[in-house]
């Protein structure tokens, strides 16, 4: 599998388009960007989307972001209308995002993550389905880390007030010397499958916050899409081949 590094449109109709994002690109601009995000790649091409109104401002019709290492499948809305419909799916629990991750079993080292909801390292590999919960707190210098809140009063010191993030654990297997993962969304927090598989002793590969030095791309595909079509009302997935750790895409 040869890593792609360029954007693409998988697919676009009247009312919507899934993109991939490649890796060490950002979603939104922000300060620092300089027309190099997948925003403006996107714009470039369609530049009503940057008129709509989301949650945040700039965002256009950017209906979610994947971290600036992860790549994969991003959606964009095409018309106000569209942008409502699939935000509110969002809120409701009806858009579900895939991902696909090549992980290493590892003791946990992070001495501020609270005890994991069960030790990787220490009890091998669980049975699947299961699921990883919690709340988040920014952490480190520039915030620029999270980590799992849990417990008592872990609402009251959380930087979200919602209920928890839930990461679906729906695929789980030994592959070579590392973990092939898959994971399913329907609500999510900055880093949270990150955070979340690093905590329980699973960190994916070269990931430099969360588990150890990078020696190549981040190890995590944002894969898979699954939604209602706002225009036609269908419901519509959309998905990518799994990453390999023997591969050159890593």
């Amino acid at each position: 599998m040869v890593m792609v590094m360029e954007p693409y449109i998988l697919e676009e109709t009247g009312d919507f388009a899934v993109v991939f994002k490649p890796p060490k690109m950002h979603c939104a601009p922000s300060r620092a960007d300089k027309g190099d995000t997948l925003l403006d790649w996107y714009a470039a091409i369609f530049p009503p989307v940057r008129k709509f109104t989301g949650r945040k401002e700039g965002e256009g019709g950017l209906v979610h972001r994947l971290d600036f290492e992860t790549r994969g499948l991003v959606l964009f809305a095409k018309n106000q209308q569209s942008l409502n419909n699939v935000m509110r799916q969002q809120n409701e629990g009806g858009f579900i995002k895939e991902y696909g991750a090549i992980c290493q079993k590892s003791p946990l080292v992070h001495q501020s993550f609270p005890p994991p909801p069960f030790d990787l390292a220490g009890n091998g590999i669980p049975h699947t389905p299961f699921v990883i919960e919690s709340f988040f707190r920014p952490y480190g210098p520039g915030r620029k880390q999270v980590r799992p809140v849990v417990g008592a009063g872990s609402k009251e010191t959380a930087a979200d007030k919602g209920g928890f993030y839930r990461t679906e654990v729906t695929g789980f297997s030994a592959e070579d010397n590392g973990l092939a993962v898959t994971v399913r969304l329907r609500r999510g927090f900055r880093h949270q499958i990150r955070c979340h598989l690093a905590w329980i002793g699973c960190p994916v590969i070269n990931d430099p916050l969360y588990g150890q030095a990078a020696q190549g791309f981040l190890g995590l595909l944002a894969s898979g899409l699954v939604f209602v079509d706002p225009g036609s009302n269908r419901v519509r997935e959309y998905h990518m081949a799994p990453l390999e750790k023997s591969s050159n895409s890593l």
